[in-house]
């Protein structure tokens, strides 16, 4: 079961990194047209600012639960690793702990920010109008699945490896010549 919604979880986050990816390749699209527009022509857009405003909001926030579910977000090795064992396990509850109450801060706030934006009609300032209650969804999302990652894919004890659902390959610990997780002694069931 709990194999079952790690995968779930999993497959969910890497749809979000995907879209988060396809995103930025929007995003470059719309500053390179823009760029052109505006210095060839002398005719800048008036949606591409507003447009990338909200994109990088979007394939940042989308990434975050995928990085944390892999272990690929930004940690603090250096400290994390020079304390002792006990430390660790400490740290890496207190980090857990917080990232918990970080997802749900974000989800229960941007859900509420939706709510008022969908009812009330709002939207972006300027002549692009983005409704506002699309980049709250997106808060949303990202901070129900940050929950679920954090509760899902806590740190690993041995800090060097991510935890991983069982049949993933360990990119990490396949790079620095490990054996994957899948099947290793105290792999994360």
């Amino acid at each position: 079961m709990l194999t079952r919604a790690r995968r779930a979880v999993l497959a969910c986050t890497r749809a979000m990194a995907v879209v988060a990816m396809a995103v930025v390749g929007v995003m470059m699209l719309t500053i390179t047209y823009d760029v052109l527009a505006r210095f060839l022509f002398a005719a800048p857009t008036d949606w591409a600012y507003p447009l990338n405003s909200v994109g990088v909001l979007v394939a940042t926030m989308l990434a975050v639960p995928h990085l944390w579910a892999t272990g690929h977000h930004i940690s603090m090795d250096l400290v994390h690793r020079a304390l002792p064992p006990a430390a660790r396990r400490v740290a890496d509850v207190v980090t857990t702990v917080a990232t918990c109450f970080l997802g749900v801060v974000l989800a229960v706030t941007a859900f509420r920010a939706m709510v008022v934006a969908y009812t009330g009609g709002l939207t972006g300032a300027g002549t692009f109008n983005i409704p506002l209650w699309v980049p709250d969804a997106v808060l949303f999302v990202t901070g129900v699945f940050l929950v679920l990652a954090a509760l899902l894919f806590p740190p690993s004890p041995t800090d060097d490896v991510p935890a991983a659902v069982p049949g993933d390959v360990d990119v990490r610990a396949e790079q620095q010549g490990a054996a994957p997780l899948t099947g290793a002694p105290g792999a994360t069931p």
